[in-house]
Parts: structure tokens; C-alpha cells; sequence
């Protein structure tokens, strides 16, 4: 039943300003006020829903972080399932691995959920927000957490809370269901909604060896309350973020402000009578009557009757103020200069250029240490779910990581050794299986254009009469 419901990780916390979640369920949780506002707001961002976006819309660095760092990791991670009973949902979360990375970008971790349903193993991805941690092992694993559910029917509104908990042995989960009147939240029995009906209100994981949800998270050092719940790697460029947001804004209302306009005195477009009795108008086409303002007069000094207004734009010197703001977000995050901002603008030289990729590589690096880690939580989880339903080719007994998957990594060696990378990639050129404009797109940072326009011109072979 539960792939029937679905959260909006944008709307729930709303729901606790004037609630307290502690109150409602009677479980303590990890975040603290100022914990909550940060989860609020980078949702918000994620969404385009920012305080200052309904002023400046977005302008795009959030995905492009998220979808550089994807890129990288999607590229170089791979698995090698070796178990038939838990190939399908691994190799599918491994496809699918760019949503926890977004997730650890832009909110600081997700959650995944495994689930037994139509006689399959399945799984979902639940951003923080929609779960919110309440027990931390000692080493920072996540043993306790809420998860919040948004179920909207055509009748009434309501709160599904399933509550985790790991004692050490047996993994324990309790469903409870709560009825939102404008806020209200009143508990109600799981039978009272048709989409949680069929749950069980309680059941364990007896002798799991660990926690049954896995959290993807972020390890960045928790500065804003001290806690172990994981930080969005965008969160010290907040105000950056925003100043590019606001700057872009700018730059777009300038052009659209400087628009050619002609101001035309309104009588040159009146009726008029010739003296034979007939009556004419002058009759604008659409784009004529963009362009041109009727008013009294022209707006000018001198009474014309027509006064052309086209203002110089200051594109140049706007774009390079938002590319100073985009090269001290990629400063800030540590992520390597051509990440978000212009690579052709910062005007970096080859050396410089592969050290922002190392930069950009060693966050890259973490990510993926911590997918690693994590798939080999879900590795087990899923075997032992496997077992205690009983599915073909489950694994028997405590079985080994090695024994279930090996990860396999492409590309992972030689883009670590830039200087071991370049000779692979002029081997390559020589042996023609790579062109010379792509060794200028992954070295020098320039796009498909640029790099194309860049390569040097093949030498002319001499004529044998030059010779004469």
C-alpha cells in the first residue's frame, strides 16, 4: 500500500510551526527550531520556493551543482549483483542513484525505505524533511526516525507517521495515523483512511543485525546546532545563492526594460478625412504595436513628433559582477571554479583547470564513499528481507557483502591522476579514438563550441613541387 502514498517534503514541516511533532506522537526527535528552519529552507530553494524567489527567480546554480556531481557519480559507480533475489531492486537503485545524490546536496541526506510489496522486493528515496531523525548510534548511524506521510482524498486530509526504532537487535515500527482538520491533527485508527487501511499497526524486524532504513547522508560538520543530523552541501552559500538569484533577476528586467521603444504622438494615429469623404486609420501590426508607445506628444524637449528610445545595455558588466558571485559560491563550497561559473570567463590555464576538477573530484569522492557504504546496508537489508519472505535464491544465513554484489568502478583511477589522465586521453587522440576538441572539453573546461573552434589547425602536408 504504501507506493499508493505520497509526501510533499514542502508542506509537512509548514504543518509544525504552530504544532509540535513531539506533542502529537509522544516521541522525542533530533532537530532541534533552528534545525527545522534550515530543512524549511532548503526545501524551499530546491523547490523555487526561497523567500526571496517570489522577488528573483531562480537562476539555476542548485541543479547544476547537483547535476555536475551526479554526473560524476552516476558515471563511475556501477554494481555487479552476484544475488538473484536482490539484483532487481539494487541494480535499480543503482540507476537511480542521482535522486540521493540531489538529495545530499541540496537537503543533506534521504532516507531509503525498503519495502516487500506485489510478492517483490521494492524500495523509496524520502528526503529529510519527510523523515526526521530521532536516535543516532555513536558512530553516527541513523537507528531511529519519523517518517511523515501526506495523504490527500477527496473528503479529509491526513498525517501518516511511522515511527523506527533499532534496539541493537530487532528493528520495531509503529504506524499511527492522524486526521488534519486546518492543522488540527486528531489520531484516528488506520482503518479510517482507505490508502492505510490494510497496514499493520505495529510489527518488528526480530534479530536484523541493524537498521532496517539506511540514511544517505552528507558528512559535512553539523554548525548549525551540533547534532548528528546531516547538513545540505549548499548551506554556507545561502546568501550567495540568493545575491545570484537577485543579480540575475536584475540582468533580466534590464533587458527587458531596454527594449527599443518609439514614442509616437498620438494624433499621427487618428482618423482621418480626405476631401473626398473618405476616412482612413493607420492599422499597427502586432509587432509594431510592441514597439511602438502612443502618448501626448513624444516625451521629448523639442515637441517631435516621434523620439526613438533604445538605451545601451550593460550586459557585460552585469554578467561579470553574476560571475564573480558564481566564482565565490564554487570558492565557498569548495567545488572547483568552472562548476557554476562561466570556465571561458575565469580564463584559467590548463593546471588550473584540473586543480578545480580535483576540488570538485574530492566532493565527488565523499559522495561516493558514503553510496559504498551505504549499499552495503542495503545489500543486507535486503538479503535478510529476502529470507524472512521466503523469495528464490535468497541468501541462507549471515551472508557476506562480497557474497551479494561487488562495486565496480569506471573511470575512478585515472581521473584522480589528472597527469595519468592526459596521456591516457593524447593516447587515445593518437590511436583516433578521441577527438582533440574533446581532450580541450575535459582538460581546458570549454564546451563543445569553443573547444571545436580552439583546436589547432592540422599542418598542411608540403607539396613535393614546394620542394623543387
Amino acid at each position: 500500500m504504501f507506493e499508493k502514498i505520497r509526501g510533499f517534503f514542502m508542506n509537512i514541516l509548514n504543518y509544525f510551526h504552530t504544532n509540535k511533532i513531539e506533542d502529537l506522537i509522544g516521541v522525542d526527535i533530533n532537530i532541534s527550531s533552528k534545525m527545522y528552519q534550515k530543512i524549511t529552507l532548503w526545501s524551499d530553494m530546491m523547490s523555487g520556493n526561497a523567500p526571496w524567489n517570489a522577488e528573483a527567480k531562480p537562476c539555476g546554480i542548485l541543479p547544476q551543482i547537483a547535476g555536475r556531481l551526479n554526473y560524476f557519480v552516476t558515471r563511475e559507480i556501477g554494481l555487479d549483483v552476484k544475488n538473484e533475489a536482490i539484483k532487481k531492486p539494487m541494480d535499480h537503485l543503482n540507476k537511480n542513484i542521482d535522486k540521493v545524490v540531489e538529495f545530499i546536496t541540496l537537503l543533506g541526506g534521504g532516507l531509503l525505505r525498503p519495502i516487500y510489496a506485489q510478492n517483490k522486493l521494492q524500495y523509496e528515496i524520502i528526503p529529510l524533511g519527510n523523515y526526521l531523525p530521532t536516535q543516532y548510534d555513536f558512530d553516527g548511524t541513523l537507528t531511529g526516525a519519523i517518517i511523515l506521510k501526506q495523504i490527500d482524498t477527496k473528503k479529509k486530509n491526513y498525517l501518516l507517521c511511522e515511527i523506527h526504532n533499532y534496539d541493537g537487535e530487532n528493528h520495531n515500527v509503529k504506524m499511527r495515523l492522524y486526521e488534519n482538520e486546518s492543522g488540527t491533527f486528531r489520531g484516528v485508527p488506520l482503518t479510517a483512511c482507505e490508502q492505510t487501511a490494510e497496514l499493520t499497526p505495529e510489527y518488528s524486524w526480530n534479530k536484523c543485525g541493524k537498521p532496517m532504513i539506511i540514511e544517505f547522508r552528507n558528512h559535512t560538520t553539523n554548525k548549525i546546532d551540533g547534532s548528528n543530523v546531516p547538513v545540505a552541501l549548499i548551506d554556507d552559500a545561502i546568501d550567495l545563492i540568493e545575491k545570484a538569484d537577485r543579480q540575475f533577476s536584475r540582468m533580466d528586467w534590464e533587458q527587458e526594460a531596454g527594449e527599443k521603444r518609439i514614442f509616437a504622438d498620438r494624433d499621427m494615429f487618428t482618423k482621418h478625412t480626405s476631401r473626398n469623404g473618405d476616412t482612413d486609420t493607420v492599422v499597427l501590426s502586432k509587432s509594431l504595436n510592441k514597439l511602438i508607445q502612443k502618448i501626448d506628444g513624444d516625451g521629448s524637449g523639442n515637441g517631435e513628433k516621434i523620439h526613438e528610445y533604445s538605451p545601451e545595455l550593460r550586459t557585460t558588466a552585469q554578467n561579470e559582477y553574476l560571475q564573480q558571485v558564481f566564482r565565490r559560491i564554487e570558492l565557498t563550497l569548495n567545488i572547483g571554479k568552472g562548476t557554476v561559473s562561466d570556465a571561458e570567463s575565469v580564463q584559467q590555464t590548463a593546471t588550473q583547470y584540473s586543480g578545480g576538477r580535483q576540488e570538485l573530484f574530492a566532493i565527488v569522492d565523499k559522495i561516493e564513499d558514503e553510496i559504498a557504504a551505504k549499499y552495503e546496508d542495503t545489500a543486507l537489508v535486503f538479503a535478510y528481507m529476502a529470507a524472512a519472505y521466503g523469495l528464490p535464491d535468497a541468501p541462507k544465513g549471515n551472508a557476506k557483502p562480497e557474497e551479494l554484489y561487488t562495486i565496480k568502478w569506471n573511470d575512478d583511477q585515472t581521473r584522480k591522476d589528472i597527469q595519468q589522465a592526459k596521456q591516457t586521453a593524447l593516447q587515445e587522440i593518437s590511436a583516433g579514438v578521441l577527438n582533440k576538441w574533446e581532450y580541450r572539453r575535459d582538460f581546458y573546461g570549454e564546451d563543445e563550441a569553443a573547444a571545436k573552434a580552439n583546436v589547432p589547425p592540422e599542418p598542411v602536408a608540403a607539396s613535393p613541387f614546394d620542394l623543387m
